[in-house]
């Protein structure tokens, strides 16, 4: 029998936290935990990040699926992954 190893992926956001998720939605999941403002749900939630980020970048960001939001992330900058930027802060560890 073969094991499969899962490799996290470590997110930065742009207010310093730091997130290691496995795909998008254990992103998102996590990120809507850690909010101030969870929504009801998952796909609520998400559509929220989507409205906040467009007013945040002035940039669409598709709400659904999860990966389709956070590659929207990603490309205007609201997230990163690897190395953090400096002027982000610190990390939430």
């Amino acid at each position: 029998m073969k094991t499969m190893t899962t490799m996290n992926t470590e997110y930065h956001t742009i207010d310093g936290a730091t997130f290691s998720a496995v795909d998008a939605t254990d992103l998102m999941t996590q990120l809507r935990a850690d909010s101030f403002n969870p929504e009801d749900d998952l796909p609520s939630y998400c559509r929220a990040t989507a409205r906040a980020s467009k007013i945040q970048t002035g940039k669409p960001h598709r709400a659904w699926p999860p990966k389709a939001l956070v590659e929207d992330m990603l490309a205007s900058g609201l997230i990163a992954t690897g190395k953090r930027h400096p002027a982000w802060g610190n990390s939430n560890d």
